[in-house]
C-alpha cells in the first residue's frame, strides 16, 4: 500500500521553501493587481471589453514567448532569469504607481504595465515550477505541484480582497506601491536560493533547434498531446470568465470595489482547498480524471455565476469554479511534468505555457460577446461553447480520461 507523503515535508527542504514562498509574493501581486486594475479600468472606460483587453494584454506573453523561456532554461540560470523579471517587475510597479500618485496615469500605461507582467509570467511560470519539481523529485511531484498550487490559489483569495481595499481606501496608487514591496521581497527571497541550474547537456543546441526538437518530441506522444489540448480548451473557454467577475459585480451586482475582491476571491478559496484536497488525497491513477472533470466543473460554474442575481449564491457558485479550477490547474502541470523524459521537461512546460498563452483568444472572444450581448450572456454562451469542445477533445482524444 502507497504511503501518502504529506506536503507539508517539503517544506523542510530549504531551498524549496524559499523558491515557493517567493512565488507566493509573486502571486499575491498578481492577483491584488488583477483586481485593482479590473475595477479602476471599468470605472474609467465604462467598458467591458477594455476589462477583457487588459487580461489579455497580460495573457499574450505566454503564447509568444512560452516555449522560448522553457528552452532558455536550459541554457541559462533559471534562478537568474526569475530575479531578472522580479527586478522587471519591480521596477514597473514602482513607475505605474508615481505615475497615478502624480495623478498622469492612463489606460496605454496600465496596458504596457500588463503586457510586461506577462512577459515575466511566461517566463516564471515553466522556470520556477521546473524548480519545484526538480527540488522535491519524482516520487513527490505531484505534492509539490498539489503545495504550490493551493498556495498560488490562496493568493488569489487574499489577492483580491488586498487589492479592492487599497483601491477603494487609497486608490490605484496603493496597489501598485503593494505590488512593488511584495516584488521586492520576492526577489530577495531569491537571491537566497541554491541550485543547480539545470543547463546541463543543452549548451551545444540552439534555442530555436530545442524548440523545434521539443514541438517533435510532444507531437509523438499522444497522452502529453491530450493534456495539452484540455489545456488549451480551459484557456479559451473557461479562465477568461474571471476578467467578468468585476464586470458583473458591478453592473448586475450594484458592489463597489471591495465586495468586487471579496467576490473574486471566492473563486481563490475554492481553489485552495480544491488544491489541498488533491495535494493529500490524489492518486496517480485518477490525475487525468481529476483533471478532464475539474474543467468540465469550472464551464458549469460559470453559467451558473453568470444568471445569479444574489451577492451570497455568486460567491457559492465561485468557490465551485475555483476547486474546478484547482483539479485543472494541478493536474495540468503534474501531468506535463511526468508525462515527459527528464530531458526533455523543460520544454515541455514551455510548450504547455504556449498553450496557457491561447487565453487571449477567449478573452478577445467574451470582450467582444460581452460588448454586444452584456457581461452575463457572454460567459453563459462561452461556457456552453467550452462544454461542447471539451466533450468533442474527450472523443478524439481518449488519452486525456485514461
Amino acid at each position: 500500500m502507497a504511503v501518502t507523503i504529506s506536503p507539508f515535508a517539503l517544506i523542510g527542504n530549504l531551498a524549496f521553501r524559499r523558491v515557493w514562498v517567493s512565488g507566493a509574493l509573486s502571486n499575491v501581486n498578481r492577483w491584488l493587481e488583477i483586481l485593482a486594475v479590473g475595477v479602476w479600468v471599468y470605472d474609467r472606460s465604462g467598458s467591458a471589453f477594455d476589462v477583457t483587453l487588459m487580461f489579455m494584454l497580460r495573457m499574450l506573453p505566454l503564447m509568444l514567448f512560452g516555449a522560448l523561456a522553457g528552452s532558455l532554461a536550459e541554457r541559462f540560470d533559471r534562478r537568474a532569469l526569475v530575479m531578472a523579471g522580479l527586478c522587471t517587475l519591480t521596477a514597473s510597479s514602482t513607475a505605474l504607481g508615481l505615475l497615478a500618485a502624480f495623478g498622469d496615469l492612463m489606460l496605454w500605461h496600465v496596458a504596457a504595465g500588463a503586457f510586461l507582467n506577462g512577459m515575466v509570467w511566461a517566463c516564471e511560470m515553466p522556470l520556477r515550477r521546473t524548480m519545484l519539481g526538480d527540488l522535491a523529485g519524482d516520487g513527490r511531484v505531484a505534492q509539490a505541484m498539489g503545495f504550490d498550487t493551493a498556495t498560488n490559489n490562496a493568493t488569489r483569495m487574499l489577492g483580491p480582497v488586498v487589492g479592492g481595499g487599497l483601491l477603494e481606501g487609497i486608490g490605484i496608487s496603493g496597489a501598485f506601491f503593494a505590488g512593488a514591496i511584495l516584488n521586492l521581497l520576492s526577489l530577495l527571497l531569491m537571491v537566497r536560493v541554491h541550485i543547480e541550474s539545470g543547463r546541463a547537456g543543452a549548451a551545444s543546441a540552439g534555442v530555436f533547434t530545442i524548440l523545434r526538437d521539443g514541438f517533435r518530441y510532444i507531437r509523438a506522444n499522444r497522452p502529453l498531446v491530450a493534456t495539452l489540448v484540455v489545456t488549451v480548451i480551459y484557456n479559451i473557454w473557461g479562465f477568461p470568465m474571471t476578467s467578468m467577475v468585476p464586470v458583473i459585480g458591478k453592473e448586475e451586482l450594484g458592489l463597489s470595489a471591495f465586495p468586487v475582491g471579496v467576490l473574486q476571491s471566492a473563486e481563490g478559496l475554492g481553489a485552495l482547498l480544491g488544491a489541498l484536497g488533491i495535494a493529500w488525497f490524489g492518486r496517480a491513477a485518477r490525475f487525468r480524471r481529476i483533471y478532464v472533470v475539474g474543467v468540465a466543473v469550472y464551464m458549469a460554474s460559470a453559467i451558473v455565476f453568470a444568471a445569479s442575481p444574489w451577492f451570497l449564491l455568486s460567491g457559492t457558485i465561485l468557490v465551485a469554479a475555483g476547486i474546478g479550477g484547482a483539479c485543472f490547474s494541478t493536474m495540468q502541470s503534474t501531468l506535463t511534468f511526468l508525462g515527459a523524459s527528464p530531458e526533455m521537461r523543460n520544454r515541455a512546460m514551455g510548450v504547455l505555457t504556449i498553450c496557457i498563452g491561447t487565453g487571449p483568444i477567449g478573452f478577445l472572444h467574451l470582450g467582444l460577446l460581452a460588448e454586444w450581448l452584456g457581461a452575463h450572456t457572454a460567459v453563459i454562451v462561452i461556457a456552453i461553447e467550452g462544454l461542447v469542445m471539451l466533450a468533442l477533445a474527450l472523443l478524439l482524444w481518449p488519452e486525456a480520461r485514461q
